[in-house]
């Protein structure tokens, strides 16, 4: 995605490059790397994701010759990958709209033929997210390896981890289990399963998007779909972030659900499951 302006292409670089090295995601770029770009790169720590805020020496806009002569190029540009789930570049697109408004940038994507936009979030999501279906079907083998999840349940996990930390921070935590994700597949689709485990002796933090349950208790592992379990154990989980997502086990209820967990039976699974790292799902 490349930023130009209308008239002129003057701006406040030093001012853009305090802008930049302000977030704590971006890494400043090596001095004695890249010649004739800077390149300052963006690292989420948590969600593990990256892309490129480049400031060039140069125009490297392609085709620009043939674009409306009142927009000049300023030499600097955003890029990232074209799988990147829709909650991370939703992210990188808070960065851009602060830019864009900043420094009364235009952009440019390919995709966008001839014609340089103003900014428009909902454009832009919706521009990436067909190049990425496009992508994925041009080249099936680039996301053979990979699982799916689809764009809201990414988006909850994405959430939960980004405030997991929160709460284990928060003085409950010794008492409580904040819960961790695990991801699991099957040999017989794409698809990605959300799973958390249980001692069965202590409240825990319920996250969203959670397919199943895993009871680990040093007796038994039992696995079991989450859905079967609210089913009946809904009333002992109550919300803690406000919007529902987010449910906890009230401590009364934790040798309750332990039984029912042991005792009832469960539909078994008719696959086998396997581990899988966050790092191979995405969400097209």
């Amino acid at each position: 995605m490349f930023f130009l302006k209308e008239g002129s292409r003057l701006y406040d670089q030093p001012d853009l490059i305090t802008l930049l090295t302000s977030n704590r995601n971006i890494i400043s770029p090596n001095p004695n790397e890249n010649v004739g770009k800077k390149v300052y790169l963006y690292h989420h720590d948590i969600l593990n994701f990256e892309a490129q805020f480049v400031i060039s020496n140069k125009s490297v806009v392609p085709h620009i010759e043939t674009l409306d002569p009142r927009y000049y190029d300023v030499n600097f540009y955003v890029a990232f990958d074209v799988l990147l789930s829709n909650y991370a570049v939703s992210m990188l697109l808070d960065i851009v709209q602060e830019i864009c408004i900043r420094y009364g940038f235009k952009i440019y994507i390919e995709s966008f033929g001839n014609e340089v936009k103003s900014f428009r979030r909902n454009d832009v999501m919706q521009t990436f997210s067909v190049w990425k279906r496009s992508f994925a079907e041009k080249y099936p083998e680039k996301v053979a390896n990979y699982k799916r999840l689809d764009s809201q349940a990414f988006a909850q996990v994405y959430t939960y981890l980004q405030s997991k930390k929160r709460l284990e921070l928060t003085n409950f935590s010794e008492k409580i289990q904040v819960s961790n994700y695990y991801f699991f597949h099957t040999d017989r689709s794409r698809s990605a399963f959300v799973a958390i485990k249980w001692d069965g002796e202590r409240p825990f933090i319920l996250p969203p998007a959670v397919d199943i349950l895993i009871l680990d208790d040093g007796h038994i592992v039992k696995q079991v779909p989450m859905i079967q379990v609210l089913s009946k154990t809904e009333k002992m989980f109550k919300p803690i972030d406000g919007k529902g997502e987010i449910q906890m086990l009230e401590g009364k209820y934790v040798n309750k659900l332990h039984k029912f967990l042991v005792k009832e039976k469960f539909a078994p699974p008719n696959f086998e499951l396997h581990d899988l790292s966050l790092e191979n799902i995405l969400d097209v």
